[in-house]
């Protein structure tokens, strides 16, 4: 007689909305493993998470997952606000600096849930080795509601904590990447980054990276945060026959684009502030977007990514 052998791989939460459907895995990040449209045999809309990366818990091959409480970069691994230097742990292999918050590489929970849409929370206490991922107390949460056309995504945080605290937020999904995938955004500036990679001047948007008339992504080598975003963009895929229109609420200011060379992936991000703005912002820059929460206070937004099709799927 053979016994199971139990799984490692933890258990997903699955959505479904007319041609739509969508797997979450609440326990790593509450991030999305795939959302997949049932259109010409099916097309995967974000780049599927590997069984063997959602087995090992590698949250990094997810297809999209919240930044909370700061998006991106965080120099050296330091937080500078209200007069005092906090130290935050390295989270990113051996990156010199923290990125990305922490309640994207913590455990959400289900708060609820029907056939189309969910609720996760994650709380974040900022007790002993707790307060090095982030030094104040707070809540999120991620909404996720599926439809006839597409996905919203609404995330919110709220200062728990008794002392007023910087936040921002964001997300980061990633999307296939083909040889005639077409970006469409318009921005008003870009931050120009240094040798490790941090913000280093605002400057106007080069041509190479204006993507206002729509440009392709496959030659492009770029990862920076750009300024003054309208709030919409669109990415049309025609090897398989799909666009996006993507729409964002005011708070989501800012936009990385990350389009790393020889990969088949890249990400539009809409983000609430500039990569370390905290850090920028207690040097007296007013136009980093991040923003103070007294205690109680919340942040929050929605993105909403809709799908069509277009023409036919060309090879």
């Amino acid at each position: 007689m053979s016994s199971a052998i139990p799984s490692v791989t933890p258990p997903l939460v699955a959505l479904k909305a007319g041609p739509f459907s969508l797997d979450l895995v609440p326990e790593i990040g509450g991030a999305i493993v795939g959302l997949r449209a049932e259109w010409n045999g099916g097309v995967e809309l974000l780049r599927r998470m590997p069984d063997a990366a959602l087995a090992a818990r590698d949250i990094r091959q997810a297809g999209s997952y919240s930044l909370i409480p700061y998006s991106n970069r965080m120099r050296e691994c330091t937080l500078n606000f209200a007069g005092r230097r906090h130290r935050l742990a390295p989270n990113f292999g051996g990156h010199p600096h923290s990125i990305h918050g922490n309640a994207w590489q913590r455990a959400w929970r289900v708060e609820s849930i029907d056939e189309s849409n969910v609720t996760l929370a994650f709380d974040h206490s900022a007790h002993g080795a707790l307060a090095v991922e982030w030094p104040f107390a707070y809540s999120a949460r991620q909404r996720f509601a599926l439809s006839g056309d597409g996905l919203e995504i609404a995330i919110e945080i709220a200062n728990t904590g008794d002392a007023p605290m910087p936040a921002g937020m964001g997300l980061h999904p990633f999307f296939p990447r083909g040889a005639n995938t077409r970006l469409t955004a318009r921005t008003q500036s870009v931050w120009r980054n240094d040798e490790a990679m941090m913000p280093m001047a605002l400057d106007p948007v080069p041509p190479a990276w204006n993507f206002e008339d729509g440009r392709l992504v496959a030659p492009l080598s770029v990862d920076n945060c750009f300024a003054g975003w309208s709030g919409s963009l669109a990415v049309e895929w025609p090897e398989s026959g799909v666009r996006l229109d993507l729409t964002a609420d005011p708070v989501f200011g800012h936009l990385v684009v990350f389009v790393p060379p020889g990969r088949t992936f890249f990400c539009v991000e809409p983000v609430s502030h500039c990569n370390d703005g905290m850090n920028l912002a207690a040097k007296g820059r007013t136009d980093t977007g991040v923003v103070v929460l007294a205690p109680g206070e919340s942040l929050s937004g929605w993105v909403l990514m809709a799908f069509s099709r277009i023409g036919s799927p060309t090879e």
